[in-house]
């Protein structure tokens, strides 16, 4: 069998069965079996960038209401994008693609206007103690915005946060299996901060245990092959490596003058064609 074995594996609701001999774009289309009960014909290259993930009944589904487009004609008034995403629990290129359907220009909190009334709102909000969500939701701006605004009325978003011993052991503990990313998440502090602290006390992180390994004849072929087709983090799963590493060890290849492709780039390339 010639090209990517995918037999039995699942691609959002598609389950790959069999190739076909039909090929699309010189990739093979292979009989996937839908789990609403229909058979669709889909390329290994679609399935594994995941482009296509049903028969066609996942985007049924999410067909737009009329409720749905209301709430839209609103939300982009003064909020973007990405805001618009989160509120409707949606992705953004899903509201990218409805607002272009409906005509609608998107809406730039950033660069809305503050009035006198929404910044004495707004530091009032502050010295209360709400979040920068919920100061967002409360005036139907971005979290961007308000940290913006924040920043212009002398407020600082840094401010130093003492570590407490029990934070202290966390740090060590978590440090035997967790990367500075996860760590941060957790502890719910900035990543420059748990790595400032790290280097502080000497601990080595799960994620730089990992880095100093170094790559075998069999990665670094592998690597360079699935990259078309695999994201980073794709990739770093696979290989049992954080994604930070499999970015440095494309950027070494490069330098050497070694190809390798760039799944995101490729993807950027495919969706320029097509506009």
């Amino acid at each position: 069998m010639r090209g990517r074995d995918i037999t039995a594996q699942t691609f959002g609701r598609l389950t790959a069965i069999e190739p076909t001999d039909k090929r699309a774009s010189g990739y093979t289309l292979w009989l996937c079996q839908c789990e609403c009960g229909n058979k669709k014909l889909a390329s290994v290259n679609h399935l594994m960038q995941g482009s296509v993930k049903s028969c066609g009944c996942l985007a049924k589904e999410k067909q737009w209401t009329p409720e749905e487009i209301n709430q839209l004609h609103h939300l982009v008034k003064f909020a973007g994008d990405e805001e618009i995403a989160r509120r409707m629990g949606r992705t953004p290129d899903s509201i990218r693609g409805q607002r272009n359907t409906l005509g609608l220009k998107s809406g730039n909190p950033q660069n809305k206007q503050w009035s006198k009334d929404e910044r004495n709102l707004l530091e009032t909000l502050i010295e209360q103690g709400k979040t920068n969500e919920e100061i967002a939701i409360y005036m139907n701006r971005s979290q961007s915005a308000i940290k913006q605004a924040k920043y212009a009325l002398g407020y600082r978003e840094f401010t130093v946060r003492k570590w407490s011993e029990q934070e202290l052991e966390q740090l060590q503990e978590l440090s035997k299996e967790k990367s500075i990313g996860e760590i941060a998440q957790i502890l719910n502090r900035d990543w420059t901060t748990v790595d400032r602290k790290c280097k502080a006390l000497n601990i080595v992180t799960q994620s730089k245990k990992v880095s100093m390994r170094n790559f075998t004849a069999r990665e670094n072929d592998y690597i360079i092959r699935v990259s078309r087709y695999m994201t980073n983090e794709q990739i770093a799963n696979k290989l049992e490596r954080t994604e930070g590493s499999i970015k440095a060890y494309k950027s070494r290849l490069r330098k050497k003058g070694i190809v390798v492709a760039s799944y995101s780039k490729i993807k950027a390339r495919y969706f320029n064609s097509l506009s």
